[in-house]
């Protein structure tokens, strides 16, 4: 998805340690499930760029990649200039098979203020090669998201901003008619947005993690679990050309619905789900302020290791947290993250009182369901709670659970 054609090394490379539904697809509120590796997907696709005709120079044969797979996305744009060399040639005859088709735009900021540019330059390409948005076989375009190359070295680009990318997704969005698809990672988005992902919270996830065996995507934080998952960049997939007329490798992805959901997503009738972001959970660091950084307070004390109360991530914060991880066998380093927070909220049900009560009375307020913070689960929170849990399609039985939780610190 990238200028260069090692994949794992792109998405890899920055180390960071750390996936909005479609068409009607279940959605896992887990940061990372063991129950579900790629091949208990049946939908499955590919995507491809002018990487995968560097080696040969050889055309795809898309009629046999159509044999083995339901859909593709081809890279289209990248920056406000450039144009993958291959991209109408292939989109062309990607259309004239049963391939589900879409192209995608690699964002490469130079200016903190290019997302427009950007739009523009994509719309402008895919609509040469006759992509439209609306037409039968076509699913919406996507926005890719990730690092970049500098003087051969990957990095975050440091002209990225929050508000660029809404400028792109909006601008694409009411060009073709369409919600955007986004492609990114949890890591990138931890990495290089302050685990900021808002931005992409309304939009369907396309997540990338490789040799994961079961384990899926994580979640991004602030927009939720993925509808498609590129789960290799390697497979040998027939259509595509390997050197010494080999079958080639290329991207492979898997989407998380049926083929009758995904065929609604591409105007091939039907009425796909419209896609309702999960709950994920937020990374929490030390630096870190506000009332996310509260609760982690407040639940460390009720988990045995008080710490002071004044919603600042400082030493002591991180020190308490190591503490914590060590008891439940979790890399102690400090960072509250999906795995840290879901042993750390507990079930609270009506009758409780204590510290975990409160840091539940906080997060309530601060989504908007004001309710006196006196640490007793009453008939007040437990209506807050329900209130809540209806705005976001939860049971509404008043019980804050590891989803519930969830949904309340990815605001």
């Amino acid at each position: 998805m990238s200028t260069r054609p090692s994949h794992a090394l792109r998405l890899a490379a920055l180390g960071v340690a750390t996936a909005s539904l479609a068409g009607g697809a279940l959605l896992s509120n887990a940061p990372e499930s063991a129950a579900a590796p790629p091949s208990s997907y049946t939908v499955k696709g590919i995507d491809t760029s002018h990487h995968n005709h560097d080696a040969t120079g050889q055309s795809i044969d898309w009629k046999r990649v159509a044999q083995k797979n339901e859909f593709t996305f081809l890279k289209a744009t990248q920056g406000s200039r450039y144009q993958d060399p291959w991209f109408a040639r292939d989109f062309k005859a990607a259309s004239a098979t049963s391939l589900l088709r879409a192209p995608y735009h690699f964002f490469d900021p130079k200016s903190t203020g290019d997302g427009a540019a950007q739009a523009d330059h994509f719309i402008r390409t895919a609509r040469a090669a006759g992509y439209s948005g609306t037409k039968p076989g076509e699913l919406p375009p996507v926005l890719d998201v990730e690092s970049v190359w500098v003087n051969g070295k990957e990095v975050c680009p440091k002209a990225l901003r929050a508000g660029q990318l809404d400028v792109f997704l909006k601008r694409v969005k009411a060009a073709f008619k369409v919600t955007p698809i986004v492609y990114t990672r949890a890591s990138f988005v931890n990495g290089c947005m302050a685990g900021k992902g808002q931005v992409f919270k309304d939009y369907p996830l396309w997540l990338a993690r490789y040799g994961s065996g079961a384990r899926e995507p994580q979640s991004v934080p602030g927009a939720g679990s993925w509808t498609f998952w590129q789960y290799t960049e390697s497979e040998r997939v027939p259509g595509v050309p390997g050197a010494k007329n080999t079958v080639g490798k290329a991207d492979r992805n898997v989407y998380r619905g049926t083929l009758a959901q995904l065929r609604a997503l591409a105007n091939l009738g039907g009425t796909p789900a419209p896609p309702r972001p999960g709950a994920s959970w937020p990374t929490v660091k030390q630096g870190q302020r506000g009332v996310d950084v509260t609760t982690v307070q407040l639940l460390l004390t009720a988990r045995g290791h008080a710490v002071k109360t004044d919603g600042i991530f400082g030493s002591g914060t991180a020190t308490k947290v190591k503490a914590f991880q060590k008891t439940q066998h979790l890399t102690a380093d400090g960072i509250v993250g999906p795995q840290t927070w879901t042993r750390l909220a507990p079930t609270l049900k009506p009758g409780a009182k204590g510290t975990a009560v409160t840091a539940l009375q906080h997060q309530l307020t601060a989504n908007g369901h004001t309710v006196k913070t006196d640490g007793a689960y009453g008939p007040a929170t437990t209506t807050k709670v329900k209130a809540f849990q209806k705005t976001q399609h939860l049971t509404a039985d008043g019980i804050t659970g590891t989803r519930t939780w969830a949904a309340l610190v990815s605001r």
